[in-house]
């Protein structure tokens, strides 16, 4: 029969259909005869198809009765999978030309997904020539029957399309076909690498077999891939498209994934002087980037992203566009995951992308701005994103030294002008107004990161604070950690997870209790130790941390009270044990309290024994060493001495809660919000401590300002004093009901109310915690009119609730148009 063969390519040269149509019949038999004969399979396998392989005419026609069998018994049958072993026979005569009909052949069949998207791929109808085509592949690529030398861009285009898509069989079958692509890689004779290549090659197959990367690829409750990848029963639930369990694939996923290839192949390059591997694969993937398909897009843009070393002004103006429809697609259309992929995926690509960019383009500085609403959206994986563009983007600039002569205030609110209009309407919405304080607006996006499920933009959050910490003073030429009307909306930030911080911005009036190590048990609540002028003071409360109440108590008495008094009105007698009032004067101020009435009862406080006995062992001090401060004082001599140098900030002048820096009221509100913040959402005990010191601390220096944050004090407070026995942390919650009462009498300047008079109203509740209702309502269309209109002339409760949830998705409809037209206006303006 063999002889014969090469005879069929004739009947497919004309074009006459029925004879074409005889040859596919003839194919058909050999196929039916290859699955069916199974004593005769090794001899068929290499007479027939060995020989058929080498017939380049007739290889088309071939492949398709391959992948028609294929598909009639379906992803794992024994139909399909005959078929892949039977190409690798078919490639075994000419392996070039197999190999680039089968994965010209796919590619082909990607390109035409993109004539009838759909939201996957596995819903497209052309999914399984393209699962299947996978398979073959797989079954080429061992012993190089895929001559990655040549289709090296094209595997890896497949590759990040496939990677964790369909079941788990094709799952693991696409990280088998990356093993297999770095083997040959290794072993291939056309390519010769140096040794340096080879290690990085042999590196990469290590790292691509470890249980991270079988994460990355969907695989991450298999044992072992091939295991999974060669099941041979056709009834094996693996390869079933409806029975697995699908694993959540995340855009950062593939851009691991994506930087593991791409290292790859620069290794490979440096040995091949006129490769053009690299531009080949940002080709494919530019032009899947830029066109419209939900399954593949969002890939393509991530992928584009991570390879590309150059990119001009208009294509990321386009990428900008991209942003703007989905979130149109957001607004109108029901598939809003999908939507919400590509925004990620526009912002990914946009982080990628801007270190690419030319030092003088516009778009550098205005990209801040939309990291700033990325994170306004208030979701999870875009939060992410978005301040991983945010990073991106101080560092770029910095780079640039664009801070080096202005503050980030000044350089960002200039190219915000032609934005002005929109962005004052996005800044409505989440209640955080940059026109009124930069800093603090900034802050207040960034709070939010310390309540994101994830570690590692928990990390980043801290950085980007530090990053701006160090960017604000840095025109300044001053400290990093000097207290000053820009830097303060950092450092409180930064107060719970810098221990530098603390260090550097010391309290004022209280020696802190915050920084020790303490071992809890038995400390007095009655003593709250004094910044005290005289050195020699200090030096002997250091060294005598012991001092009896009685000794501490004058100071106490005499400067505690004091401080912070901003009229010259009489003294009133303080209590001192446990920090609480006279009860004369408890009496007196009841009736007048309003918020923190309950805190005053007897009953409500902790019984505590030995209260009043005295002072047991106390904690051992995590203070700055005479030493250290001796070191800076010398320092600070010589930056006077050279005043070219930085100037150096000493902890004990470096006050947080200073009166005599942040004379503006709105500064000091905005210092209190973000601390009782912190507070109301953290649930880390030793945080609450640092926090409630600066907390007792702000109620004494601003006592006028401290009724903006009594309501978000409040229910925590009543909490605590219920149910802790946490003496280090019951001292300064006393501390602040102490104050709070003594000023009570005094009508408050400032309500809760006075945020909300410079567009502030939003800091404390858009810094709050991602909830899943939350991010329901921001990615689903709002109810229906009527049912609004309905519920809102009805006064029931249930009505009202349905109401009040109607206007928060509203609103954030609202602000989601908003973001859309300031994306189009971006566009415009730069």
């Amino acid at each position: 029969m063999t002889p014969w063969l090469s005879n069929l390519v004739r009947f497919c040269k004309h074009n006459d259909d029925a004879k074409r149509q005889r040859v596919t019949a003839i194919l058909d038999k050999l196929i039916t005869m290859t699955i069916n004969e199974k004593q005769m399979y090794p001899s068929i396998q290499a007479k027939i198809w060995g020989s058929l392989g080498q017939i380049t005419d007739l290889l088309d026609v071939v492949l398709d009765s391959f992948i028609k069998t294929s598909a009639t018994g379906g992803l794992g049958s024994i139909k399909a999978e005959v078929m892949a072993d039977t190409a690798v026979a078919l490639a075994s005569g000419n392996v070039k030309l197999v190999s680039s009909k089968v994965i010209g052949r796919m590619c082909k069949i990607i390109d035409k997904t993109c004539l009838s998207p759909t939201p996957t791929l596995e819903q497209h109808l052309m999914w399984d020539d393209i699962a299947i085509l996978a398979r073959y592949m797989l079954m080429l690529s061992f012993n190089n029957s895929l001559d990655v030398a040549a289709h090296l861009p094209y595997l890896f285009h497949v590759v990040t399309f496939l990677v964790a898509t369909g079941p788990l069989s094709l799952r693991a079958s696409t990280h088998g076909l990356v093993i297999n692509i770095i083997h040959s890689l290794c072993t291939c004779s056309q390519l010769h690498f140096s040794e340096e290549t080879k290690q990085v090659l042999r590196l990469s197959l290590t790292e691509f077999s470890l249980p991270k990367f079988y994460l990355l690829f969907g695989i991450s409750k298999v044992k072992s891939a091939a295991v999974i990848a060669f099941r041979s029963s056709y009834r094996d639930r693996s390869f079933s498209p409806g029975s697995y369990e699908r694993e959540t694939f995340a855009l950062t996923s593939l851009e691991t994934v994506t930087e593991a290839l791409l290292e790859i192949m620069e290794a490979c390059m440096r040995d091949i002087p006129t490769c053009k591997w690299l531009d080949q694969w940002t080709e494919l993937a530019q032009r899947f980037a830029f066109q419209y398909n939900p399954s593949l897009q969002p890939r393509a843009l991530v992928v584009f992203g991570c390879i590309s070393k150059r990119v001009s002004h208009g294509q990321i103006k386009q990428i900008i566009r991209i942003l703007s429809k989905a979130l149109e697609s957001c607004l109108k259309g029901p598939d809003t995951y999908n939507s919400q992929v590509l925004i990620e995926a526009t912002v990914i690509a946009l982080t990628k992308l801007q270190p690419l960019l030319n030092k003088d383009s516009p778009l550098h500085k205005a990209l801040f701005w939309v990291a700033v609403a990325v994170l306004q959206l208030d979701e999870v994986n875009l939060y992410s994103a978005g301040t991983a563009l945010l990073e991106q983007n101080l560092h770029t600039l910095d780079s640039l030294r664009i801070f080096n002569d202005k503050s980030p205030e000044e350089v960002f609110m200039a190219i915000r002008n032609p934005l002005e209009w929109h962005c004052k309407q996005m800044d409505h919405f989440v209640g955080l107004n940059f026109n009124s304080n930069f800093n603090f607006a900034l802050v207040g996006h960034l709070l939010k990161g310390y309540r994101h499920p994830s570690p590692a933009i928990v990390a980043r959050t801290v950085r980007i604070l530090h990053t701006l910490l160090t960017l604000v003073n840095k025109h300044r030429n001053c400290d990093k950690f000097e207290v000053n009307t820009q830097s303060v909306a950092y450092l409180a930030a930064l107060l719970t997870v810098s221990e530098e911080v603390r260090s550097r911005c010391s309290l004022k009036h209280r020696k802190s209790l915050l920084l020790t190590d303490i071992s809890m048990e038995n400390v007095p609540m009655d003593t709250y130790p004094i910044h005290h002028g005289d050195p020699s003071y200090r030096t002997l409360k250091e060294n005598q941390p012991w001092s009896s109440p009685k000794g501490s108590e004058g100071y106490l008495a005499a400067s505690y009270p004091a401080v912070g008094q901003t009229s010259p009105r009489a003294r009133k007698s303080m209590s001192l044990d446990m920090g609480q009032p006279s009860q004369a004067n408890t009496k007196k101020l009841l009736g007048t309290r309003k918020s923190f009435d309950h805190l005053i009862s007897d009953t409500k406080a902790p019984k505590r024994q030995e209260m009043e006995s005295g002072i047991t062992t106390p904690p051992k001090m995590r203070r700055v060493a005479e030493t250290d401060y001796e070191m800076e004082t010398q320092r600070i001599s010589s930056s006077q001495q050279h005043p070219h140098l930085r100037k150096v900030s000493v902890s004990e002048s470096n006050v947080l809660l200073d009166e005599e820096v942040l004379t503006d009221p709105k500064i000091q509100a905005l210092l209190l919000t973000v601390l009782a913040t912190l507070v109301k959402y953290t649930t880390d005990e030793f945080d609450q401590r640092i926090l409630y010191e600066y907390l007792a601390e702000a109620s004494v220096v601003f006592p006028k300002v401290f009724p903006v944050v009594h309501n978000l004090l409040d229910s925590k407070i009543n909490t605590l004093l219920s149910s802790c026995q946490d003496p280090n942390l019951l001292n300064p919650i006393h501390g602040i009901v102490q104050s709070v009462v003594y000023h009570e009498e005094s009508p408050p300047q400032y309500q809760t109310s006075y945020l909300q008079s410079f567009g502030f109203n939003g800091l404390w509740r858009f810094a709050g915690p991602f909830s899943k209702e939350s991010t329901r309502r921001t990615w689903n269309c709002p109810p229906p009119l009527g049912t609004v209109i309905v519920d809102g002339l009805a006064m029931d409760p249930q009505a009202k609730c349905r109401s009040k949830e109607a206007l928060a998705v509203s609103n954030v409809i609202a602000l989601r148009r908003s973001y859309e037209a300031f994306c189009l206006s971006f566009v415009q303006q730069t």
